[in-house]
């Protein structure tokens, strides 16, 4: 597995906590938030190439 695919999986899993823990009023939306947010920066971060 790459790491866009590895991002595109924990976004896809923040977003599903973010929904149920919204519904659920646990600590889960904010795990999910933060999957989404980490999800974001694998790949930004993973679009970058150096240059040497």
């Amino acid at each position: 597995m790459g790491v866009k695919r590895f991002a595109w999986a924990l976004g896809v899993l923040g977003v599903v906590l973010a929904l149920f823990g919204w519904q659920q009023q646990s600590p889960g939306a904010f795990v999910g938030v933060a999957l989404v947010a980490l999800a974001g920066v694998l790949l930004v971060t993973s679009r970058r190439r150096p240059n040497s």
